[in-house]
């Protein structure tokens, strides 16, 4: 497989990582997939790159790649502006060749990663919700309600009602809200059949946040009363998405 800018690949796959520290990764004929939860249950990512978005890509058969996410990020980080990547798969010598390319200074530069064991007790799969309201909104707006949240607790209480997206959060020291209203630039679209809301750790909602901002400017939340909640980054070439299970109060 290979994709003409290393960084936007190595970006994808920081997002990856801000919930799995090993990626079980399937290629098949239509692309690349990854469903996974945090070995704590909380977070899900549901990750998929269709090999119409990249250059190249071939493929003899199904497989299956097991990699650990930080070592993977080792090589991946050695990527300079203007290089394409390659990633080539021995199956049977359970080896992953990273190469990168930079055309114009006539450089190619190749690293092998040794994967892991496929992961036991067989591959996670995406639950089916259905939601009971949606929200389009700048990802630097929800960032920072995330980070005004953090002065005063651990978890934020995010509301989705017919006109607004709330984001709020209570402590011992004080109390936080950020309110956006559907006639403000930072709320592009609302779709709220009833007011919903839920509360969610912020360790996880910070990661995942972190991750998506350097992909997409606009995320997209759904959310029904106390259930997970849906956070997808929409991207003109690959799919993010994460769920993550709320805090009961």
């Amino acid at each position: 497989m290979t994709v003409q800018y290393a960084g936007f690949f190595t970006d994808l796959i920081k997002a990856v990582s801000a919930v799995v520290d090993e990626g079980d990764f399937k290629a098949t004929a239509t692309g690349l997939r990854l469903i996974s939860m945090d070995p704590a249950h909380i977070s899900l990512v549901d990750f998929e790159l269709p090999k119409d978005s990249v250059e190249e890509y071939e493929l003899s058969g199904d497989v299956e790649i097991t990699i650990n996410m930080l070592e993977l990020l080792k090589f991946l980080r050695r990527a300079k502006k203007n290089e394409s990547l390659t990633l080539n798969y021995d199956s049977e010598k359970r080896k992953l060749t990273i190469i990168l390319t930079n055309q114009a200074a006539a450089r190619e530069r190749t690293f092998q990663l040794s994967t892991l064991e496929p992961v036991e007790g067989g591959r996670t799969t995406a639950p089916r919700l259905t939601f009971d309201a949606t929200a389009r909104i700048s990802t630097e707006a929800l960032w920072e309600a995330i980070e005004d949240s953090s002065l005063v607790a651990d978890s934020m209480k995010v509301t989705i009602a017919r006109d607004t997206v709330v984001f709020t959060a209570r402590g011992e020291l004080g109390t936080v809200e950020n309110k956006l209203t559907v006639d403000g630039a930072m709320v592009h679209e609302v779709n709220a059949q009833k007011e919903a809301s839920a509360t969610f750790a912020l360790t996880y909602l910070e990661k995942i946040v972190k991750a998506g901002k350097d992909l997409s400017e606009e995320t997209l939340l759904m959310l029904s009363m106390n259930k997970p909640i849906k956070i997808g980054f929409p991207l003109p070439n690959a799919r993010l998405e994460y769920l993550i299970a709320p805090r009961l109060e």
